[in-house]
């Protein structure tokens, strides 16, 4: 039995939202500090556990070992099964299968 996942927390959009604009504006990702004074946190830990949650539920990742170095994790797209893509490479007719030789 699979379960649905959680829905983010009020706080947990605030800081994708600030992480969304700072990666808009500046291309980097903001400080610690910059995520706290955005979204009304005080302490630094309180935002390293956010980042945390986030990144354990595969919405951020981190390139290097600062949280200014985290990056927006693009969702994959869901397929249905059953169903073959059409694109480039998906064979000569585009259903997957290759001509006759």
């Amino acid at each position: 039995m699979r379960r649905e996942p959680r829905p983010l927390t009020t706080r947990q959009e605030a800081v994708l939202a600030v992480i969304r604009l700072s990666l808009a504006e500046r291309g980097h990702g903001p400080t610690v500090r910059e995520i706290g004074a955005r979204v009304g946190l005080s302490s630094t830990s309180s935002v390293a556990h956010q980042l945390g949650r986030l990144e354990a539920r595969g919405l951020i990742s981190r390139t290097g070992r600062n949280w200014s170095t985290c990056v927006l994790v693009e969702e994959p797209v869901a397929r249905r099964p059953g169903l073959r893509s059409r694109g480039p490479g998906a064979g000569g007719d585009g259903y997957g299968r290759r001509p006759a030789p």
